[in-house]
């Protein structure tokens, strides 16, 4: 620094230095350059405090306004802030990053490069900063999301059809559906949905006898996919490939990478050992039998994963509780981007005695098909189903009856609605 000070002296007082009789000047020249860089340096360094100051409550207020708006445009709603508030002062300030992480906070970060005065004399001539930060909307009532059709435009995006009922019914019980369109749910024959909210962006046809209560929310915004930053587990190498299994047997089956899927045929009696089954390029298909398991999660991945229950099939599974092996509230969990290529476009969960799943069954990206073809006498206490569209089919019987306080079960915090909660804001 005093090599940069010297140079700059000698540029500011060389006219005086080849008169020795002026020698007085270039001394007293010499003496106010430090004052002078003092003094410089302060201007710069209040120029670049002041931009990262603008930066950093710019950048807060946007994660505010976009937490409070929640919806899957709050990142342009988050921009749009930031750009109206921030002050630039000859900054070059970049584009911010917004993201919604595992538990549906709100983050972001942003930088400018602030360019020098003074200090570019001395070889300095711009000076980054950066801020980030993360808003929260704390939840307030409890309710959570137990039904969630993602697709934003779909027709039927989700559909209850029964020549007996379909009845969904829980106290924190609240059905999303982000699609727009006029005929976004429909509800034909005597199907039944109880809820304490119908949160529908788009309309509701009804047909035959079908009840629906509350009514759908006029106000109702479409909410992202809460489980889009979900931290996917490691897939190691195959355990078993193309597993199969047929006949009157009883088989005990444990935790592993099962590459070509599952495939049980006829009056097989499965026990499922906790922890987590990773189903790799393939589907889960069954056409009978009886299948349990306590504290067990199936995660698909890759070229063409489903699941295809049917069959004259009794399906009991508990996902696992919190701090257990596997993922702690999934029965089922479809990764979407699997690194060995996409899975399938629709699943069914067909159960034509017993279909009980404690727990989320989370289905990005597909059609999913959820049937009972009996009355199921032991309704899960928690079951939430998430898909790309929903149906629900059933010619008996078909009940989503919540009440979590009977579950161990844990509900991830990114499936709690959010509405009306209050913000926080951390950094």
């Amino acid at each position: 620094m005093f090599n940069r000070i010297r140079s700059a002296a000698t540029i500011v007082s060389g006219s005086f230095s080849a008169d020795e009789k002026g020698s007085v000047m270039p001394t007293f020249v010499m003496a106010l350059l430090p004052v002078l860089a003092l003094a410089g340096s302060a201007v710069d360094y209040t120029h670049v405090t002041n931009v990262r100051t603008s930066l950093q409550v710019s950048l807060d207020a946007a994660l505010l306004a976009g937490a409070q708006d929640g919806s899957t445009d709050w990142t342009n709603v988050a921009l749009n802030s930031f750009n109206a508030n921030v002050q630039v002062n000859g900054a070059s300030v970049a584009t911010p990053t917004f993201a919604l992480d595992a538990n549906r906070a709100y983050t972001g970060s942003s930088s400018a490069t602030v360019p020098m005065n003074f200090l570019r004399l001395l070889g300095l001539s711009s000076v980054n900063v950066a801020a980030q930060g993360t808003a929260t909307m704390k939840q307030k009532s409890g309710n959570y999301y137990c039904v969630m059709a993602l697709n934003p435009t779909a027709q039927a995006a989700l559909q209850l059809t029964g020549n007996s009922s379909i009845t969904i019914t829980a106290p924190k019980c609240v059905l999303q559906v982000n699609s727009k369109d006029i005929a976004a749910v429909t509800m034909n024959g005597n199907t039944t949905i109880k809820s304490v909210e119908n949160c529908f962006v788009g309309q509701l046809q009804k047909v035959g006898n079908a009840t629906i209560k509350p009514a759908p929310d006029a106000k109702c915004k479409p909410i992202p996919d809460p489980f889009a930053s979900y931290p996917r587990p490691a897939v190691g190498a195959c355990d078993f490939t193309n597993f199969k299994a047929s006949g009157n047997k009883t088989m005990t089956l444990q935790p592993g990478v099962y590459c070509g899927g599952m495939n049980f045929s006829g009056p097989v009696n499965v026990k499922f050992a906790p922890g987590l089954y990773v189903i790799k390029d393939g589907v889960i298909t069954e056409t009978g039998g009886s299948f349990t398991g306590n504290g067990v999660t199936f995660f698909l991945t890759g070229l063409g994963a489903s699941v295809q229950m049917s069959g004259l099939a009794n399906w009991h599974l508990v996902a696992p509780a919190a701090g257990a092996a596997g993922m702690p509230g999934f029965a089922i969990f479809l990764d979407q981007n699997g690194p060995s290529g996409l899975p399938a476009t629709s699943s069914l969960i067909a159960g034509q005695a017993v279909l009980y799943f404690e727990g989320i069954v989370y289905l990005p990206g597909q059609d999913v098909s959820v049937t009972g073809n009996a009355q199921e006498d032991a309704p899960s206490p928690y079951t939430s189903y998430i898909g790309d569209t929903l149906r629900f089919v059933g010619n008996a019987e078909l009940i989503i009856n919540n009440d979590t306080s009977l579950t161990e079960v844990p509900i991830p915090t990114a499936l709690y609605v959010q509405t009306n909660g209050s913000l926080a804001m951390t950094r």
